[in-house]
């Protein structure tokens, strides 16, 4: 399998660094940047659609692994999985070009993680319907979220996706879950290809349309992951433990917020990245 797993990887990674470019011209052909803002560390104007590239490069290299190993009884948990991943880049590419509310956002959100439990992308800790969908559900949002609110400095979701992805790949490949590890290799290559233009100083940004999708990816790859030699309840921890960071940083920046009166999903420079700096 390391033939399939290498090619998967490679092949996102190459794409990712030939698409980014290409998107970086067209989004300045279109004038579709991100101005500077108070809240924002950027000072000049930076092109969006970097989440073009990064879908592209993704989906560009499933295609290949599954036409290199095609997949057993796995193509209806991909096409879902591909499926929400898109829906939510959609999203926030509208969400990129003018600002989708938050009350559209959440529901599309609900309905993707949804679909994953249906299709059997899903962890069952408890074994119990009732208190499992809300575990998944709640898992989805929150990780597709944590990951929108990390890309608030050159590289870092960028670079934090491919960690997370890059330990995803290696928890699955020794447990030789192929589908799991194919697609935390596809993941892993398409960030750190993107994270080669969008390294300090970035060139381009990934926007809603790349953080959404990119963190739809790993809250579907934890659900999909398996730990054999655990009891459930324990192995839904290590995902958790994988993004740690990103989950931390949510919470921090929501609890803070509120106490201020303000909406989670206000957007400020008071994120654990800019404490740091």
């Amino acid at each position: 399998m390391g033939a399939v797993y290498a090619a998967a990887f490679a092949a996102a990674l190459v794409g990712a660094l030939l698409a980014t470019p290409v998107a970086r011209k067209v989004a300045l052909r279109l004038d579709i940047v991100d101005m500077p803002a108070a809240r924002k560390v950027h000072t000049d104007p930076i092109p969006y659609l970097g989440g073009l590239a990064i879908i592209l490069a993704f989906v560009g290299a499933m295609v290949l692994g599954v036409i290199v190993h095609p997949l057993a009884g796995s193509y209806e948990q991909v096409a879902t999985i591909l499926g929400g991943g898109l829906v939510l880049a959609g999203m926030g590419l509208v969400d990129d070009l003018k600002v989708v509310p938050g009350w559209i956002k959440v529901p599309l959100e609900i309905v993707a993680a949804l679909a994953l439990y249906v299709t059997g992308v899903a962890a069952h800790p408890f074994k119990n319907v009732a208190l499992d969908l809300p575990l998944n559900v709640g898992w989805v949002v929150g990780i597709t979220n944590a990951v929108n609110y990390m890309d608030n400095m050159d590289g870092l979701s960028a670079g934090v996706v491919a960690i997370a992805a890059g330990y995803f790949f290696v928890l699955a490949a020794l447990s030789h879950q192929i589908l799991v590890a194919s697609l935390a290799a596809a993941l892993t290559g398409c960030a750190l290809g993107f994270l080669w233009w969008n390294r300090p100083p970035a060139r381009i940004f990934m926007g809603d349309t790349g953080s959404l999708f990119l963190g739809f990816m790993l809250a579907a790859i934890g659900l999909k992951l398996r730990f054999h030699a655990l009891p459930d309840r324990v192995g839904f921890l290590v995902p958790i433990a994988v993004m740690a960071i990103p989950i931390l940083d949510a919470l921090m920046v929501s609890v803070s917020r509120v106490q201020r009166g303000l909406s989670p999903i206000h957007p400020g420079k008071d994120h654990m990245s800019h404490r740091l700096v």
